[in-house]
């Protein structure tokens, strides 16, 4: 039996694995489990029945299992991709993004699904997807998603002048709604940045994808270790060594906003921030579902504020670098559920720093946080306050309640976890302690309300807040897993 919870949240997690502590003492040492009551109510019907803003979503009901997608159906295509054909401009197409442009152009005023069959092969390119009015079901045809591959290599500290460069010809003539989202990464200053390096970028409503590979190659020749020093300090005991620092994110998929995306035997390459789920505004939540795929990475190689089931799947870890970080959740608080992963199997590829055992299921990201409230930083005179914008001008810093609230959650049920994941402390603290990136691991309500309360922000007083959830919510918790 592993370390379990205690005390003021009885209700919700297993009891009598150890003798009774203080939560601060728990969330140091603590595994905590979920009861068997409220472990099987984990389901996909439960999790993705809810969508919109944080505290006030509607009530939706999804099954994404009932879909023809995910049944195994064989789909008419609208339009097909094949890289060694030839393009009609119409029906037929050599290039991803030419077919979704012409399926956005021509789906204005019309209704129903739109199917773009990707015959095997390797697409070097981009691929836009926007929130047009028809939804879109991207799939290929080859024995296994290996055989159809969409690849890119950018990662978010490539100038805007080099992104254009390379893509900027393939959305010359594309959609005006897909011009606006290149634009939108053309036109960042300094670089592209996280958000702008995704080789696939979906908004749309309903999108579907199925036996496809989205990768970004970045690093994927040489390995990451390079990059080693960009996520950890390397010596650099500064407190701003890890805060407003690029560490040559690249992302392979990105869904935005896009509510009901449903990806079926996919296969997402990467290695730092390989899948973002993204909401399109602030405390309003979009619901994904990904079965029997595989995601790979490195360091918050899942990340995002969405709700996302992963179910019958694999995620594994790479040990390039000697810490690893599967899940980087920034949920809001109010937002009931953010990654479920459910009948998963965590791996890792084998390298010696993955079987040192101390890689992490997640870690909760301080989201667009300046300066840390949460414990003291060596600088003369510092301070971290409540403000109206998060920024840090040395030595005081604000933070604001939008940054304060993205707490990040995370389960794990009925998934086999590998040798690569800390056993007894399987969830990582937001960095590290006196850094202005820092804050400690939070598992429930009843740890974000006291983590504020010992900084000096009164949920009630200074946040608006009602009463403190009793019983506690639930930020990160496992349920009847297994170790390798």
């Amino acid at each position: 039996m592993r370390a379990c919870w205690a005390g003021a949240v009885l209700a919700l997690f297993v009891t009598g694995c150890q003798a009774p502590a203080t939560q601060s003492q728990l969330a140091s040492v603590a595994r905590p489990q979920l009861t068997a009551a409220v472990g099987k109510q984990i389901t996909i019907a439960e999790v993705l029945k809810t969508t919109g803003r944080a505290g006030s979503e509607i009530t939706d009901p999804w099954d994404p299992l009932a879909d023809a997608l995910a049944q195994g159906a064989v789909f008419k295509a609208d339009y097909v991709v094949d890289a060694a054909g030839r393009a009609d401009g119409r029906r037929s197409f050599t290039s991803v993004q030419a077919a979704v442009s012409r399926a956005v152009a021509d789906s204005a005023g019309g209704s129903g699904r739109v199917y773009i069959l990707v015959k095997p092969g390797t697409y070097r390119e981009l691929v836009y997807v926007p929130a047009s009015s028809r939804p879109i079901t991207l799939y290929g045809e080859g024995r296994s998603a290996a055989d159809t591959v969409i690849t890119a290599g950018l990662d978010a500290a490539v100038a805007p002048a080099d992104y254009v460069k390379q893509y900027g010809a393939q959305f010359a003539a594309a959609d005006p709604s897909i011009q606006a989202m290149h634009a939108l990464v053309r036109e960042r200053s300094g670089n592209i940045s996280t958000s702008g390096s995704m080789t696939v970028w979906v908004r749309n409503h309903g999108f579907q994808a199925r036996n496809l590979t989205f990768e970004n190659s970045y690093n994927k020749a040489t390995g990451n270790a390079r990059e080693e020093c960009g996520e950890r300090a390397c010596g650099n005991s500064a407190p701003d060594a890890q805060i407003n620092r690029v560490h040559h994110q690249a992302v392979a998929l990105t869904v935005e906003g896009a509510d009901k995306a449903q990806f079926e035997n996919v296969r997402l390459i990467g290695f730092q921030d390989t899948l973002y789920l993204k909401s399109f505004e602030a405390r309003v939540t979009a619901r994904s579902f990904f079965h029997r795929s595989y995601i790979e990475g490195d360091v918050d190689f899942i990340f995002g504020d969405t709700t996302a089931y992963f179910y019958r799947s694999e995620v594994r870890s790479l040990g390039d670098r000697s810490t690893s970080y599967v899940g980087a959740p920034n949920t809001n608080w109010k937002t009931k559920y953010g990654f479920v992963f459910d009948t998963v199997r965590f791996t890792h590829d084998g390298s010696p720093n993955a079987l040192a055992g101390k890689f992490y299921l997640a870690r909760q990201w301080f989201h667009n946080s300046r300066c840390s409230p949460y414990a003291p930083v060596a600088v003369e005179g510092y301070r971290c306050v409540l403000g109206d914008e998060s920024v840090y001008r040395k030595p005081h810093g604000t933070i604001t309640p939008t940054v304060l609230e993205t707490v990040g959650k995370m389960l794990v049920v009925n998934s086999t976890i590998g040798r690569h994941i800390d056993r007894a402390n399987p969830w990582s603290d937001w960095n590290r302690p006196g850094t202005l990136a820092y804050r400690p691991a939070q598992f429930t309500s009843d740890d974000f309300w006291t983590n504020l309360r010992r900084a000096g922000i009164d949920p009630v007083r200074d946040l608006g807040y009602g009463a403190q959830p009793v019983p506690a919510d639930i930020y990160l918790a496992e349920f009847n897993n297994a170790d390798e």
